[in-house]
């Protein structure tokens, strides 16, 4: 008679077999890429694109998903849960992976524990804007605006913890302005309270708020991140003395936790070679995204600096996701 242990003994054994022929045919079918946000958006466009050319890497079809909802926590559980074969990733980003832990949000998902990097994507940057009313043409001239008149201009966010609202506490500690907070459930209407004048400034999506200052609707003032943004002639705000503050949105692919490391290995290749493609980074580039083809490690070690960075904000402002 075979004992109950040696059962679990074999049974183990073939598991890992199982896995290990897996990996040395993967993929043998299309992969899944679970974005936590509405189709059409930037992260979801963003994530198309990268899918594209990982598609001619890994010689399969690689499916877009979209699970909106929560804030990106209801696509992030499911990706966080599914099968680890390599066959279902998940879009990360700072608001899903990065905020949350730090925030003291309760998540049904543990985003460093639930899941295995597979690489960075990229950065974007955020920008400040500002309403056409406004009575400045630059960033200098805003701040001393701003400090002339304490509690009498507002800055919307997306949302309490979001990043545009430790964006605008950080702006306003550096500078030593006391502007008044206005959240709102996502930034479409932020942005349009922006055009009509109803709030004075905003960190915003390079995207979104470009498409606006075009059309003469708005005005940016500064890149939230350390490095200009092509196409905008406006400065850095670490350029006009706020040191070092980047203010940037991270991408990143994710596997859920237990995928083996072979797979992960050419997942993150595919993804490698992606980024690393002209017509990607061409494509990227309209949305104020620097591609960062990187190793597994650098998507986990970014997430940790990014945590330790907005540590101080959260700490200093006492916010809280209740």
């Amino acid at each position: 008679m075979v004992s109950h242990g040696f059962k679990a003994i074999l049974a183990g054994a073939a598991l890992t077999c199982s896995l290990l022929v897996q990996a040395q045919g993967f993929p043998g079918k299309p992969v899944r890429v679970i974005v936590p946000f509405p189709p059409g958006g930037p992260n979801d466009v963003i994530t198309r694109v990268v899918a594209e050319g990982m598609r001619e890497s890994l010689g399969q079809s690689v499916i877009i998903e979209n699970r909106a909802g929560a804030a990106g926590t209801i696509g992030s559980d499911a990706g966080a849960k599914a099968a680890a074969d390599g066959y279902t990733l998940t879009l990360g980003s700072t608001s899903t992976h990065s905020l949350p832990t730090l925030l003291g949000q309760k998540i049904p998902y543990d985003p460093k524990r639930s899941f295995a990097p597979v690489g960075m994507i990229g950065m974007s940057p955020t920008v400040l804007a500002v309403s056409n009313k406004m009575p400045v043409k630059d960033i200098k001239e805003f701040i001393s605006y701003a400090r002339q008149n304490p509690g009498r201009l507002s800055y919307a966010s997306s949302g309490v913890g979001s990043l545009a609202h430790l964006a605008g506490e950080s702006f306003k500690l550096e500078t030593n302005t006391f502007i008044v907070h206005i959240p709102y459930r996502g930034t479409g209407q932020a942005m349009s309270d922006l055009v009509g004048g109803q709030i004075d400034m905003m960190f915003d999506a390079v995207v979104t708020a470009r498409t606006q200052a075009d059309a003469g609707k708005i005005k940016i003032l500064a890149t939230g991140g350390l490095a200009r943004v092509n196409g905008l002639n406006v400065p850095t705000l670490d350029e006009v003395g706020l040191q070092k503050f980047d203010a940037s949105l991270w991408l990143g692919l994710f596997a859920p936790a237990g995928t083996p490391s072979d797979v992960l290995e050419k997942l993150n290749a595919a993804l490698v070679k992606a980024l690393k493609m002209p017509a990607t980074q061409e494509r990227l580039a309209k949305f104020g995204v620097t591609p960062a083809p990187g190793p597994q490690a650098e998507l986990a070690r970014y997430m940790q600096d990014v945590e330790n960075y907005w540590r101080k904000i959260v700490v200093a402002k006492n916010i809280k996701i209740e």
